[in-house]
């Protein structure tokens, strides 16, 4: 197999970014550099182009694509400038700041309760209304799309949130064992009824958010509790890819990926195809895209939220997938629907802004380091490590997190 020098220089970049992590007082979720190690990363597996599907990006698509990088970096440089010469809080501080924090514990543990209530309820409800749980159907991955009810699904959705402040209560808690027991049984409820759903994607969110709190927040945090994570979040998501497939339909999936590789790796078709597939669709779709929607997509959660998303989509007879380099790999990465609204501005001046957020998130987290800063920014890392996959922050059920994680922490913090 033959491997690209731009496959070389990226897989290079990234460990030159990974070897810097290890460097005394490093800041391992550092927005620049965890940016930069993501799409280096997925860049270089993008060039090995294991799949036939997989072709040569125009000049166009790339120079669409590194403008859109770019522009994230420059916001976060521009915040990084606007601080200089402020001196940084250390790592340290930033745990010991928070550790000697007042959180009120009974509002946390209100809250944890009340959001459960909403959670099972609205889970029951849908439950009684479509008839069935999709990992107990014939066709899992088929069906559990379609388990949704409006504004109950929704709330569902709060269960990341839920199993996060269960995590954050253990964490800064005392002895309190009737509390803790209770909490114990939401939490499994909460975590197997959700894993019922085969919605994996939810369930990271709350792993990320837990593993930036651990970080910020607590001192458990070392390259040994780092190996473990990373080991227990692989396991995870094979884990649920299992409950969804079968090995003849990883058979299926690597012939129908047409990969270059024998079946006998079929296995890794799923993840690999999982990463590289978006940047291939995005770059298909750049060179192909004639008329823009002006924010249709960007602000897609607006429109989720009004009731008007699906008429108004219809009325316009817009396609949700255009120019797909193949119809079994239907996402595009964070900037498409930036490009798609807005062209070569949206793609300049949306990333840039995006970048600049993430830069105030976290200067204002390492100089305030308390629950409220420490779990918004850590939404915000998310974002960035999926930026690769999905604009998640034009999800309805993504912004619902973050704004009841924002609020809600706001109110357990003792000034």
């Amino acid at each position: 197999m033959h491997i690209s020098f731009l496959a070389i220089l990226f897989f290079l970049m990234f460990f030159v970014l990974l070897t810097t992590l290890f460097k005394k007082g490093s800041d391992i979720f550092s927005p620049a550099r965890l940016f930069a190690m993501v799409w280096t990363f997925v860049l270089g597996l993008t060039e090995l182009k294991l799949s036939y599907f997989q072709f040569s990006w125009s000049t166009y698509s790339w120079f669409v694509l590194l403008i859109s990088l770019f522009s994230v970096l420059l916001g976060i440089f521009v915040v990084y400038v606007i601080n200089y010469p402020g001196e940084q809080n250390s790592i340290n501080f930033v745990r010991f700041s928070f550790i000697n924090s007042y959180l009120n514990k009974e509002t946390l543990y209100k809250i944890i309760v009340g959001l459960f209530l909403a959670y099972i309820v609205s889970y029951i409800i849908i439950y009684l209304v479509v008839g069935f749980i999709p990992l107990f159907t014939a066709m899992p991955n088929v069906t559990r799309t379609k388990w949704s009810l409006f504004g109950f699904g929704l709330i569902v959705h709060l269960a990341p949130t839920i199993l996060y402040f269960i995590v954050v209560y253990f964490l800064t808690t005392g002895m309190n064992l009737v509390n803790k027991f209770f909490l114990i049984i939401i939490f499994l409820i909460t975590f197997v009824s959700f894993l019922l759903l085969l919605q994996r994607f939810d369930l990271v969110i709350s792993i990320i958010l837990t593993v930036v709190f651990l970080y910020y927040g607590t001192k458990k945090f070392n390259p040994k509790t780092v190996f473990i994570v990373f080991f227990l979040f692989i396991l995870f998501m094979y884990g649920i890819s299992s409950l969804r497939t079968s090995s003849f339909i990883l058979e299926y999936l690597h012939k129908t990926a047409r990969m270059k590789y024998s079946s006998k790796f079929a296995m890794l078709t799923e993840p690999y195809m999982y990463f590289v597939m978006n940047l291939e669709n995005f770059a298909h779709a750049v060179n192909k895209m004639t008329t823009f929607n002006y924010g249709f997509y960007s602000f897609d959660f607006i429109l989720a939220l009004s009731g008007v998303k699906h008429w108004l989509s219809e009325y316009l007879n817009l396609t949700e997938f255009p120019y797909l380099v193949s119809r079994d790999y239907n996402t595009y990465g964070m900037f498409f629907a930036f490009y798609r609204d807005f062209g070569i501005v949206g793609v300049t001046v949306l990333p840039f802004i995006f970048g600049f957020v993430l830069g105030k998130l976290y200067f204002r987290m390492r100089k305030k380091p308390n629950l409220n800063t420490i779990s918004f920014y850590g939404i915000f890392v998310m974002a960035i490590i999926f930026s690769f996959f999905n604009p998640m922050l034009s999800w309805l059920y993504f912004e619902l997190n973050l704004a009841i994680i924002y609020i809600l922490t706001k109110q357990m913090i003792i000034k």
